[in-house]
């Protein structure tokens, strides 16, 4: 069905590359209007600029999800530019992939690593919702049947056990809490939580850093004998982004081929 999200302004964190440039040019095909944004000004105008070329909106806003004050300007200059803000998907975080973290014990844990990864994962997106907030309640109304919609995404492994890469799954596996947190806290008000719990997605820079073992090893967990792509992810974070999921808040989706069973 087209146009899930017509007229309905999104943020969408980590939107630069693989999952999250995945997520806003769906959001754009149904209908959003999108802010993408992440730290790299080069990568955010280039998807922006192909999401206009196939009739749809877009805006590229860089932000650095390592500084609160880039944060709360992200989500006023949204706010400022479309005048609200009714859905916001987290998908930027520090991946092991990124901080090259990946297949590391943590008898050899590399504290720039931790620090990097909690401040991208834990603070900037507790700095996130603290900003958004705000504004999803306010576009909310819920006597009216009308959500907003908040979609963080969680990862597999917090769930399974997967070894090595510990700073990556120490935190990322707050998300899922939070997620609950946030979705009894604020229900209330209008605004539905929900997370999807993101297994090995066959991104760019994912294809570029796995090993032959690390696949066969992540195959081994799936129940289907294949990896994600990214538009499986976006597929679900456009169902719970849409008044189609108004009744369903406080859930975590997993799309990870069943490894997390």
């Amino acid at each position: 069905m087209a146009g899930r999200l017509n007229d309905r302004v999104a943020i969408v964190t980590g939107g630069t590359s693989g999952i999250g440039a995945a997520i806003a040019g769906r959001f754009a095909a149904e209908g959003a209007k999108v802010v993408l944004t992440g730290r790299d000004a080069s990568r955010g105008e280039a998807v922006a600029d192909s999401i206009r070329k196939d009739g749809h909106v877009a805006d590229f806003i860089a932000s650095d999800l390592t500084d609160e004050v880039s944060i709360q300007a992200l989500v006023g200059n949204c706010v400022q530019r479309y005048g609200r803000l009714e859905v916001l998907v987290t998908s930027g975080a520090a991946t092991a992939t990124n901080t090259g973290e990946r297949e590391i014990s943590v008898t050899n844990l590399d504290n720039e690593i931790l620090e990097r990864s909690v401040k991208t994962n834990v603070h900037g997106l507790l700095w996130t919702f603290k900003y958004a907030l705000p504004y999803l309640i306010e576009a909310a109304s819920p006597e009216d049947d009308l959500t907003s919609a908040v979609v963080t995404i969680g990862t597999a492994g917090t769930r399974n056990g997967t070894p090595g890469m510990p700073a990556y799954w120490a935190s990322k596996a707050p998300v899922e809490v939070m997620t609950r947190s946030l979705a009894r806290e604020f229900g209330g008000r209008g605004v539905r939580v929900n997370c999807v719990l993101s297994g090995l997605v066959l991104t760019e820079s994912e294809r570029g850093a796995m090993s032959d073992e690390f696949r066969d090893y992540v195959l081994g967990l799936n129940s289907v004998p294949y990896l994600g792509r990214p538009d499986d992810i976006a597929a679900a974070c456009t169902f719970l982004s849409s008044h189609e999921a108004r009744y369903v808040t406080g859930a975590t989706l997993a799309v990870d081929g069943g490894a997390s069973m």
